[in-house]
C-alpha cells in the first residue's frame, strides 16, 4: 500500500473510533430518553451502550476495509464480510442513525401523517437502501470509503447531541443550537462538525482525482479551481463549528454563507470545470442547486418551515453532491468514447466493434488471437518476395520434364 493509502487507512480508523463514541453515547441515551424524556444517562445504561459503540466501531472497520486489508485478515484466519454484507451493514448504520434522528425529535413531526414513527421508518429505510446500494457500487474506490465515514461521523456527532442535550425543542431555533450548551452535547456537536469540515478540506484532492482524468476533458485549472472551492466549504463547516451561534451570530454566519456560496459556485460551473463530467453527476449537481434554492424560498419567503430543516437540507446536500461525485467519476466508463445504451441493438454494436478490432486465425488446433495492424514497409515487402517465389515454383512445375540423356558408356566394337 502506497503512503496516501496508509493515511486514508488511518484516518478511517480514527474516524471509525470517533463514530463508536458517539455511537455509545446515543444508544446508553436511547432508552431513557425515548422512554422517560430524561436527557441525563443512567449509570446502568453505559455498558450496554459502550458495548454498541465498539459493534459500531468494528463493524465500520470491515465495512470500509480495502480488499487488501480483507484479504490479509482473511489470511490470517479470521472471518471476513462479504462485499454485499459490507454494504448492508453501512446502510444499516445510516438507517439507524435516520431512525434515532427523528426518534429524539418526534414533537416536530407530530403533524405529519402518521407521525414521528412513519416518518422514521420512510426516512430511515429510503436512506438505508440508498446507501447500502452506493456502498456496494462505490466499495472499491478509497476516497468514497473515507468520506462515508466523515459524513457519518457529522451525523452521528449530531445524532449524540441529541440524545443528550439541554436545550429543550432546540428544532424551533435552529440546528446549531445543538452547539450552545457548554457541556458534553455542545462538545459532540462542534467536534463532530469541525472534524468533519477539516476532513473534507484534507479529502479534496482525492474526492476531485478522478475528474482530472483525461476522458473528462478537464480544463486547465478547472479542477483545481474545483478542490480550492471544496477545501472553502470544509473549511466554513468547520468555522461554523469552531465559533458556536450564541458567540459570535455574525462570524458563525458568515462562515455558513461562504460554505452555501462555495458550493453554489461549485455545481454552476461543473460543466465548465470539466468538458465532458458524467451526464448523472452534472444532472444530480443542478438538481442540488435545484433544492438548496427552493429550500431558502421555503424558509425565507414562504414561511413553510423554519431555519433548521433549511440548515440539516444544506449540511445533506453538500455531503450527498460530494459522496455522488466520487461515486459516479469511479463507476464512469474508462473510455473516451460515448458508451452505448444497454439494448438488443447495444449490444450489437458491442459485438461488431469487438470484432472489427480483433479477429482470430486457427494455426493447427491452437487458435491465436491476432491483433488487426498495418504492416511496416519491411513487412510488405517480405510478403511481396514470398508470393513471386510461390508463383516462380508453380510455373516451373507446370513445365514439361525434358528426358536426361543416357549417360551410360555404350560398346563401340562388335562382340567376338
Amino acid at each position: 500500500m502506497s503512503r496516501p493509502g496508509h493515511s486514508l487507512a488511518a484516518l478511517r480508523r480514527l474516524l471509525a473510533l470517533l463514530i463508536g463514541i458517539g455511537a455509545a453515547t446515543a444508544f446508553a441515551a436511547a432508552p431513557p430518553r425515548l422512554l422517560s424524556v430524561r436527557t441525563e444517562v443512567p449509570i446502568e445504561w453505559a455498558l450496554p451502550g459502550a458495548v454498541g459503540g465498539v459493534g459500531i466501531a468494528v463493524l465500520l472497520l470491515s465495512a470500509s476495509a480495502s480488499q487488501d486489508a480483507v484479504a490479509r485478515v482473511a489470511a490470517s484466519g479470521l472471518p471476513t464480510l462479504p462485499n454485499r454484507v459490507r454494504a448492508i451493514s453501512n446502510g444499516a448504520v445510516w438507517a439507524g442513525i435516520a431512525m434515532l434522528a427523528v426518534a429524539y425529535t418526534a414533537p416536530a413531526f407530530a403533524a405529519w401523517p402518521g407521525g414521528a414513527p412513519a416518518v422514521g421508518l420512510i426516512l430511515g429505510s429510503g436512506l438505508g437502501v440508498l446507501t447500502a446500494r452506493l456502498h456496494r457500487v462505490a466499495l472499491a474506490h478509497e476516497s468514497y470509503r473515507t468520506f462515508n465515514l466523515v459524513a457519518m461521523l457529522l451525523a452521528i456527532g449530531s445524532l449524540a447531541s441529541m440524545s443528550i442535550t439541554p436545550t429543550g425543542e432546540w428544532w424551533t431555533v435552529n440546528f446549531s443550537t445543538l452547539g450552545t450548551s457548554d457541556d458534553l452535547a455542545a462538545a459532540y456537536f462542534n467536534v463532530a462538525i469541525v472534524v468533519a469540515g477539516l476532513g473534507m478540506a484534507s479529502l479534496a484532492p482525492v474526492l476531485s482525482r478522478d475528474l482530472a482524468e483525461r476522458r473528462f476533458a478537464p480544463r486547465p485549472s478547472g479542477v483545481l479551481v474545483l478542490r480550492g472551492l471544496i477545501v472553502v466549504i470544509g473549511l466554513s463547516l468547520a468555522g461554523v463549528g469552531l465559533v458556536p451561534i450564541d458567540r459570535d451570530p455574525t462570524v458563525h454566519n458568515v462562515f455558513a454563507c461562504a460554505a452555501a456560496a462555495a458550493f453554489a459556485i461549485a455545481t454552476i460551473g461543473m460543466a465548465w470545470w470539466v468538458r465532458r463530467p458524467p451526464k448523472r453527476f452534472l444532472v444530480w449537481s443542478y438538481a442540488s442547486l435545484a433544492i438548496e434554492i427552493a429550500a431558502m424560498v421555503g424558509y425565507d419567503g414562504l414561511d413553510l418551515f423554519n431555519l433548521t430543516v433549511f440548515e440539516i437540507v444544506a449540511f445533506s446536500l453538500v455531503f450527498a453532491w460530494l459522496i455522488a461525485m466520487v461515486a459516479t467519476t469511479a463507476g464512469h466508463p474508462r473510455s473516451g468514447r460515448r458508451s452505448v445504451r444497454r439494448s438488443s441493438r447495444g449490444r450489437a454494436a458491442r459485438r461488431d466493434s469487438v470484432h472489427r478490432m480483433t479477429r482470430r486465425t486457427v494455426v493447427g488446433r491452437q487458435a491465436l488471437a491476432v491483433r488487426r495492424t498495418r504492416p511496416s514497409p519491411r513487412e510488405h515487402a517480405a510478403v511481396r518476395r514470398r508470393r513471386i517465389v510461390r508463383s516462380r515454383g508453380r510455373r516451373t512445375r507446370r513445365a514439361p520434364a525434358e528426358e536426361p540423356p543416357d549417360r551410360r558408356a555404350r560398346p563401340t566394337g562388335r562382340a567376338g
